[in-house]
Order: structure tokens, then sequence, then C-alpha cells
């Protein structure tokens, strides 16, 4: 939740350029009451703090503001006009206990080595960062159509733009625009059907989706057909959706490990009593396409549910339980950005003990700012992303709490691909669950990209999709190269996909050989499979998924439990899997050799241009030739060559193979739902995959297997 988690820190602390000496440096609260006053924002500067040189130690300025903005104003203010010199002193916000419905612009070089500090108040809950606007309670009146939902009009609060619904890339983006809901500090849901269903055992978060019905033909169909008829409730439910002002449907309409929103755009019945509906914004639709309305008003049927017409300015409302004008809070995620937003001119900056809560989009980001620590900071209710720390070199992102968000959890990438720039982030003990509360494909609990980063005892649980995601064509030009994951666990990843991974990088683009040295050690993956139904596929899920022929990583002292499979190599070289223990999983390993068949045009001979990986003019897709490229013609090609001589001759080491990878020292017991596999590959499981295997440089042995689990 949002209260205080612990003492992880004692007070504000440390010149910018002290870094190493900020235990010593610790104020204790204790020993200055006076600091923290109740609903103040406080600013204490300590000049020369540590006494160093000659000059003796100076007593600490403190002044007092009733805002964020006025705080930072005033630091911005006395840094430009000479009265302080924040390379010399030590600067401290300390935000008491409440709430700040305001954004937080950290975007001036004055603020560099500020610390932002919440005090939790009494009974533990920590100062609040809001980029919501309340909506009083008093505004609310009874529906006349419906005695339970209540109805306010948003003219005249402030809320001028209510965003209003997006599509988009069905992979690639998070299609979201429109200001939330939180009651409480609790997210409610666009009206929608079919509703969800928290009583359902088999979805963790309770969604619910119904199915198309599209004729076999072979043209293509940007619309479907109810499954049955009119006499069906269901079915005719949806004819309603014709006076819709404005009707939208969220869709997996060509894979069940991508959706998509789309504008309906016709509704209509046919002679046999179906009803039509066609859309525009979403990929093409297949039989049995998994899918749901979205933004309906006459769907407004369920408690927690909300609908905001843009047009009228009037929000509709089913809450939970009645509303009660001295105990509840009614906020609209409005803050279009980030509440908290740190720039490329501030380093050395740090949030902590706080609650970031309730923007439209994201909740922290920080974009090339160097030095920024995030501290057991909360982040929650947000539209997009909860934290996003983008080219920030030697960021900390530790001990954060970051849930209920439409997005991704944490985006988190520093270094360069191609130069070997180091992005020496640290991304450890943060708690992310039930994210992708909007999009819920390509949105993971943590995505990753960068040179030698570290993502250590993170816990991420409850994902429709991907866990953790990044590197390779995903992370683009910051790739994904000598990063470490240990310690981390994984939990109900992919519940409700097919053909995805729990942990997922992929090698399209010409990324595949050219993301090297990254290591997974000591991870636990928990119950990583689909639970929720499929719609228009049949594939499996794996705990972690190197696809598209994805190479060089070891993977080692892991620990799969309750999975369907447990790691799977898709052609890539080099892969080491190698002393882990699988736990009642289906399928141990899979492997396959697709460089050398569906997927040889992105390998030698069948592709030769060397150029850097990607899909733009002067790049290339041939995987070969980029590694070709990173280690003879890049800009640290001497580096690469260097760390990875292999890479020099790789169009003559078996090209297209699976080749140096091996499956070794694993142990593995149980089974999951009567399946019991070491190997799985395209043609059969085990001894057949054993010997495919040897042919393609794939070395098996020493794995160990027990019927029971001890």
């Amino acid at each position: 939740g949002f209260r205080f988690r612990g003492p992880v820190r004692e007070g504000c602390v440390y010149a910018p350029a002290a870094m190493a000496m900020r235990a010593s440096m610790m104020l204790a609260l204790a020993t200055t009451p006076s600091f923290v006053q109740g609903g103040a924002v406080t600013v204490r500067v300590d000049a020369n703090p540590t006494g160093s040189g000659s000059a003796e130690a100076t007593t600490p300025v403190v002044e007092s503001f009733t805002t964020l903005a006025a705080a930072r104003q005033h630091i911005i203010a006395t840094t430009v006009d000479g009265r302080l010199d924040t390379t010399d002193s030590n600067v401290c916000v300390k935000i008491g206990p409440g709430r700040y419905n305001e954004a937080l612009q950290l975007d001036h070089p004055a603020l560099s080595g500020v610390t932002w500090e919440g005090v939790p108040a009494e009974d533990g809950n920590l100062p609040i960062i809001s980029g919501g606007i309340e909506v009083p309670v008093s505004l609310f009146e009874p529906w006349a159509e419906h005695k339970e939902i209540v109805v306010a009009s948003l003219s005249g609060i402030g809320a001028s733009d209510l965003g209003g619904m997006i599509s988009g890339d069905a992979v690639a983006e998070c299609q979201h625009d429109k200001v939330g809901l939180t009651l409480n500090g609790e997210s409610m849901v666009v009206a929608r059907w079919p509703n969800i269903d928290l009583d359902d055992p088999n979805t963790p978060d309770g969604w619910q989706w119904t199915h198309a019905r599209v004729g076999d033909d072979d043209a293509i169909h940007y619309g479907f057909k109810s499954m049955n008829n009119v006499s069906d409730p269901n079915a005719a439910r949806l004819l309603r959706w014709s006076e819709e002002s404005n009707p939208w449907i969220h869709i997996y309409a060509e894979w069940d490990w991508a959706d998509a929103y789309a504008l309906v755009t016709n509704i209509s019945e046919d002679a046999d009593g179906y009803v039509n509906l066609e859309y525009d914004g979403a990929p093409a639709c297949k039989p049995y396409a998994r899918w749901m309305g979205v933004n309906l008003l006459c769907e407004l049927d369920a408690p927690g549910e909300y609908y905001i017409d843009e047009l009228t300015e009037t929000l509709y409302l089913y809450p939970p339980t009645p509303l009660d004008a001295s105990n509840d809070v009614v906020m609209l995620g409005y803050q279009p950005g980030a509440v908290v937003n740190i720039t490329a001119a501030v380093e050395n900056t740090t949030l902590a003990n706080l609650d970031v809560r309730e923007g439209r989009h994201a909740g922290i980001q920080v974009t090339g700012a160097k030095g920024v620590v995030i501290e057991n900071v909360t982040v929650h209710e947000h539209g997009t992303n909860g934290i996003v720390v983008t080219n920030a070199t030697n960021a900390v992102v530790r001990g954060n709490a970051v849930y209920e968000v439409g997005c991704s959890g944490i985006r988190a990438t520093a270094g360069v691909t191609a130069t070997l720039d180091k992005g020496g982030m640290l991304i450890e003990g943060n708690d992310v669950s039930r994210h992708a509360r909007w999009k819920r494909t390509y949105q993971p609990g943590i995505f990753w990209g960068g040179v030698n980063n570290t993502f250590r005892n993170n816990n991420i649980s409850v994902a429709p999709h991907n866990c953790m995601l990044g590197g390779g064509d995903f992370g683009d030009e910051f790739g994904g190269v000598e990063t470490v994951f240990e310690g981390n666990t994984m939990a109900d990843c992919t519940f409700e996909t097919t053909d995805s991974g729990g942990f997922y990088t992929c090698g399209q683009g010409g990324y595949a050989f050219v993301n090297r040295g990254n290591v997974l050690r000591n991870n636990t993956f928990l119950r990583v499979k689909n639970t929720a139904g499929l719609g228009v596929q049949i594939a499996s899920n794996q705990a972690i998924y190197f696809d598209d022929q994805m190479s060089d990583w070891l993977v080692t002292g892991n620990t799969f439990v309750e999975c369907q499979v447990g790691t799977f190599t898709g052609g890539g070289r080099r892969n080491l899997i190698t002393n882990n223990t699988y736990r009642n999983c289906g399928t141990v390993h899979y492997l396959n050799n697709q460089g050398m068949n569906w997927d040889n045009s992105t390998v030698y001979p069948q592709c030769d241009v060397v150029a850097p990986p990607g899909y733009d003019q002067g790049e290339t897709v041939c995987s070969t030739g980029a590694a070709t490229w990173m280690a003879t013609e890049g800009p640290a090609a001497a580096e690469w060559a260097a760390k990875w001589p292999e890479m020099l001759n790789i169009n003559s080491d078996f090209p297209g193979e699976p080749a140096h990878s091996s499956l070794s020292g694993n142990t593995y017991c149980g089974s999951l739902d009567g399946e019991s596999y070491m190997l799985g590959c395209p043609d059969g499981m085990d001894k057949t995959c054993e010997y495919e295997a040897a042919t393609w440089q794939f070395a098996i042995s020493g794995n160990t297997y027990m019927e029971e689990c001890p």
C-alpha cells in the first residue's frame, strides 16, 4: 500500500558530489523536531555541511512553504541570484504529511543535488503528490435512469481537457489518453461489457472477454458477428451500442499476444439475426478473437465503473458503496505527461518516502538525468506507466511499490549498445503488481534496456503478458548488453496471453547476435502459464523466452515452479542453461532451429548486408551482418571484437544453427497437468529432440529427473 514501509532513510543527506559520504552525513529527524511542520513543504539548506576545507559547517537555513511549486521556485531563485550555491550545500525539501494536488517539475540546473523527501504521518501514510483534480462529492446527484449511479458536472473544476479514447500499434504503443477516476485512492474502470468478475478463479484480475464470429473465407475482416443471434440477450445488447456517442472495443484481433483499442464505426443486424460490428484502429479480426466493448454509457451497470461524456463534461459513477461527503474522495486522474518530471538539466536528485498517484499518463518520468535516486516511493493509479527512467545513467530505483497502472510498471534504460557506454543503473527491491490495467500486452512489470545495468531482488506479479521485457529489438539503441538479473521473483505472468514469456526478449530487427553477455541467475518463476483462456491460437507460454535467435545468455541457478515451459531458446547461439531447478513444469526446455529454416533470411548466406541493426534506412535486419558491423565498423568495434572475438567469424561458424548452446546440470521433478518432458522441439519431445539438438551443435548433459518433487 501507500504507507511508510520502514526506516529506508533517516533524513535528507549529502552534497551531490559526496555520494559515498551519505551514511555519515545523515541528519536524524529526531534531532531536528522543528524541521518538519505538518502540512508544510520545508526547505532546509546546510551550507558546507561537513565543514570541509578551512570553512566550518554553518547553521542550517530553514524556509517553509505551502506548495511544492513554491519550494521549487525558492531554490531556483536563491541559486540564480547567488544566495545559494547547491554545489557546496545540502538542500533538502521535506514534504509534510498531507495531499499535494500539483505536479512537480524538476527541470532547472539549480535543482541538482536536491532531495525531495516525504515525512510519514503518525499513521504511517506517506505524503501524496497527486496529478488529480478533486470532484467534490457535493457535486454528485442521483441519475434518473439508475438509482445507484450518481452524476456530476465537471464544468468549472479546472478539468478543461478530458482526453479521450485512442488506438495505436498493437505491440508498441500504450494507447491511453483518457482521464481516469479514483475513489479513495483506488481506480474505477471504464464502463464495459463483459463486466469484471473478481470471483473468476482463472483470471487474477477478473477481466472477462467474449468472442468474435468470423467467416472462414480468406477475406480481411475489420469487423465480426456476434457469436449468437439476437435471441441471445448478450447479442441483442450490442444493438444498443449504435446509439452511443463514442463506442469502442478492446480486442485481441490477430494474435493472442497483441491487443488494441478500436473505434466502433457501424453496428447492424443481418437477415439471420446476427449482429455485425465494424471497427477502425485495430488489426483485422480472426475467428474466435477475444474482445470486449468499452466506453459505453449503456453498459454502466456494475459497481466500480464510470463513464465520462467529454462533450457535455459529465461524469457518471457507479460507486461500490453510496458516496459519503465526509469520508470519500473522488479524483480525476488528470495530469498530462508525468506527475513528477525530472529532465536532463537536473543531476543527483532524490525522491523518497512519497505516494505519487492519479496521473493521466506517467507517475514519475526521468529523461536523460544522471544520478537520480527514487527510493521508497509508492506509485499507483496512473493511466500509462508507473516509473520511467530513460537514458538515466547511474540511476537507482530501489524499494518502491508500483501497482494499478495502465501500462508498464517500471521502464528503465541506460547505456548504448553500439558504443558500449555503460548505464550503471540499479533497479532493486521493487514490488510491481497489477500493471497493464489498460493495454494488456507488451506492457511489462519491468521494461529494461541498455548496457551494464543490474535488476536485483524485484518482485513482479499478476501480469496478463510479460513480467519483464526488453533488450533486443524492443531496446532499440539501448539494446541489452552485460545486464544482470538476479534474485527476482516473477509470479502469475502471461495468464491472459499465449506464445508469451514471463521474461521475454526478441532478436528480430538484426539484434539477435548483438545483445551479449547477459545473465539471469538465482531468480524464481512461479505459475507462468495461461489460465484465462484462448482466442485465435494455441501456443505455449514459457517462464524465460529467448525469441527469434536471441543469443549469448547465461541462465543459471533459477527455480521454475508450475510453469508450462521453463526455458525456451528460439534458435539462438551460445545460450547456456545450467544448474537450474524445474518443479512441476510441463516441459523443462524447448528449442528450435529456426535460423536453419523459416527464419534463415536473417542470417548468412541468405543475407549479407553489414550495417547497424534496425528497421530504418541504413540499418539491417540481417543478424549476422549486424554482428559483423558491430565488431568491425561500429563506433566501439575494437572493444566489441576484444570482448566477443567469435563475432568476427560468425558467417563461417554454423550460421543459423543454435550452435555452442547447452542444457546441462539441471534438475527437474513432478509434472504439470499430466505432462513432464525434459525437451520439446518442432518435431516432438525428449529423445527426438535430443537427437536433433546434437545435429544443431546444441549439447545436452547431466540433467536429472525425479518423479516426485522433494
